[in-house]
């Protein structure tokens, strides 16, 4: 009987205890989202009032603390955030990258990949007027700007984002013309003049929607000139005519046709 009856307290006991841990669990998991909740709108609040090295540290402790909370991912994205707002640009741009990488369909993917952008673009070398024109420099982030703008506008086509992004993606491409432009006329003052053609001609073909391409075709136009092929010129011209009516070098376009003209009757 005294077994019995211990065996069934045993029973009982258990019984308690599982329905204990049970009804424990959802308490226990409430505790961590909300933990987690609260020290992210920390955060949050801090990255309002600019305070982005601070927000910065308690992003990363969401992370290490609630890697399983939705706050984690979010946590993510602010971090990289913040060191765009630090100035830290190439931080900036890996951070986003890392987070589409690992959260590829979460919401907030459309805005890493515009941000990726925005940080390249960060990067761009700017003119001052003690320094050489920008088309000069090196072209490294205004290439990487240009892809990572250019996969943004393929890739998510209503972002909210996509009107900014459309317009830096002109500047980059029209900053990438000019560049080649520098290189071609580089080679043309150092008599390299079918150089200059070959560099100008692969220029139409990378940028063909860029403001600046009536300006490099004009300079094609006359390099070609410049090593006699004056048909392949007055194609170009005729094509400028075409293409850009209104431009400005459309009008020059019409005097070089005019001239080659009059001495071509000559």
């Amino acid at each position: 009987m005294i077994k019995m009856i211990q065996t069934l307290f045993l029973i009982i006991t258990v019984i308690c205890m599982t329905a204990c841990a049970t009804t424990s669990r959802p308490a226990l998991s409430m505790d961590y989202s909300e933990s987690a909740r609260i020290l992210y709108k920390d955060a949050v609040r801090r990255f309002d009032r600019e305070r982005w090295t601070e927000a910065q540290n308690m992003f990363s402790e969401v992370k290490a603390q609630y890697p399983y909370s939705k706050y984690a991912p979010l946590s993510e994205l602010r971090i990289a955030d913040c060191a765009f707002e630090l100035g830290s640009h190439a931080e900036a741009a890996v951070g986003y990258q890392h987070f589409l990488k690992l959260y590829p369909t979460h919401p907030e993917a459309q805005y890493a990949a515009f941000r990726k952008g925005e940080s390249y673009y960060a990067q761009i070398p700017a003119d001052w007027f003690l320094s050489p024109p920008s088309y000069e420099k090196d072209q490294t982030a205004t290439k990487d700007a240009r892809a990572a703008l250019g996969h943004f506008l393929k890739s998510y086509t209503n972002s909210p984002h996509t009107k900014a992004a459309k317009e830096m993606y002109e500047e980059v491409e029209a900053a990438l013309v000019r560049h080649e432009m520098y290189v071609a006329s580089f080679y043309l003052r150092r008599n390299k003049k079918k150089a200059a053609a070959v560099r100008l001609e692969s220029v139409e073909r990378q940028y063909p929607n860029s403001p600046v391409i009536p300006d490099a075709m004009f300079l094609k136009a006359i390099t070609l000139l410049a090593i006699g092929k004056d048909a392949d010129a007055v194609k170009t011209f005729k094509q400028i005519i075409l293409m850009f009516e209104d431009h400005a070098q459309a009008q020059r376009a019409r005097k070089y046709l005019k001239a080659l003209a009059a001495r071509q009757g000559n």
